[in-house]
């Protein structure tokens, strides 16, 4: 297939949406998710792909007929604040974390800060950059992910599996849709599809399917090697960086915090450009700077309002079901009856 400018390649499309949704498993945290970190968390994934699967339907489809879900200009502004909105989750997330495990002392929204500054900066390059990193980070986080986990199997014991069930099945619903709707990358698709080189069902359910693999291997490998201690550390795949080891005295947990700093820098930039190319501004850099000015209130309201420890799972399925599947099932419904509306009147 011939290059053309300002497109990304199918595969390009799987290492962003694969890396990006692998962000999940780093950054789930036992301050935010329901009940025991536990074998369960096995059965969530399985049905959180599904939900996931399900869910995808109405934007896949429509982007698949080469429908613009981003119209009228109102939509797509709200589609812009929604980016934003889960940028700002994010990267509050990996500075919580921070502040956290690294270094207590560390003030989360500066930290903040200095990613929002990098991601505007790599937005405003454009999407293929972004996507020549996307490829780069997808080939350091498998790296990281098989050391981390390969270099502390010998602590892993399968007597740490049991009880496999410890979570009400109220909470293991709940974190199934949960982790359905940590799937934003379903909805970077009304952004991203016109912009792929190709077909984008394929690479789009291989990266999902995948990212749902892996997530379910490293809850395995982790709860395998950590038992019961998962539930009582905040980032349990944290902690397993920090068992493993590849001398006597070198931890992985650098290593660790490493690609999770790509992955985040990764996904914070591909929401500032979603964002950006969703008000529609002429110039690229006002469009980037304006997103990653708002992204930056955004992470400082959330760590005003401790958002981590009083906003439960709602505060990410309720945005997630209004624009994943409501307002995209709502377009298609409604476009399609209007149009119909004026061929029956030319008749």
């Amino acid at each position: 297939m011939r290059y053309k400018r300002g497109k990304i390649s199918q595969f390009s499309l799987f290492a962003m949406l694969f890396v990006s949704h692998v962000l999940v498993v780093f950054t789930l945290c036992n301050v935010t998710s329901l009940g025991k970190y536990s074998s369960d968390l096995l059965i969530s994934t399985a049905i959180g792909l599904v939900i996931a699967v399900i869910f995808s339907v109405p934007i896949v489809y429509a982007v698949n007929k080469q429908r613009d879900l981003l119209q009228p200009k109102w939509l797509s502004i709200l589609y812009g604040i929604y980016f934003l909105y889960l940028g700002a989750v994010t990267i509050g997330r990996f500075s919580f974390f921070a502040s956290m495990e690294l270094n207590e002392s560390t003030q989360s929204l500066f930290l903040a800060s200095i990613i929002i500054v990098a991601c505007v900066y790599a937005a405003w390059l454009g999407i293929e950059p972004i996507s020549r990193f996307g490829s780069f980070t997808l080939a350091i986080t498998v790296l990281g992910i098989i050391s981390v986990a390969g270099f502390g199997l010998d602590e892993f014991s399968m007597l740490n599996l049991f009880p496999f069930t410890q979570n009400s099945t109220q909470n293991i619903l709940i974190n199934s849709l949960s982790f359905a709707c940590e799937t934003s990358e379903i909805v970077f698709l009304t952004v991203l599809a016109p912009k792929v080189n190709g077909k984008i069902i394929k690479p789009f359910y291989w990266a999902i399917g995948l990212s749902f693999l892996v997530c379910a291997a490293l809850f395995f490998v982790s709860l395998g090697i950590l038992g019961n201690m998962a539930s009582a550390v905040s980032f349990p795949f944290y902690d397993l960086s920090q068992i493993s080891k590849f001398s006597e005295f070198s931890r992985l947990d650098s290593i660790y915090t490493a690609f999770w700093i790509f992955v985040v820098f990764l996904k914070g930039t591909l929401f500032i450009y979603c964002s950006s190319e969703c008000f529609k501004i002429k110039s690229r850099g006002k469009g980037t700077v304006l997103s990653g000015a708002v992204l930056f209130g955004a992470v400082w309201i959330i760590g005003e309002l401790d958002f981590f420890v009083k906003v439960q799972n709602i505060a990410v399925i309720v945005p997630f079901l209004i624009f994943t599947v409501i307002i995209p099932i709502a377009c298609l419904v409604f476009r399609k009856k209007s149009k119909g509306e004026i061929l029956l009147e030319k008749l």
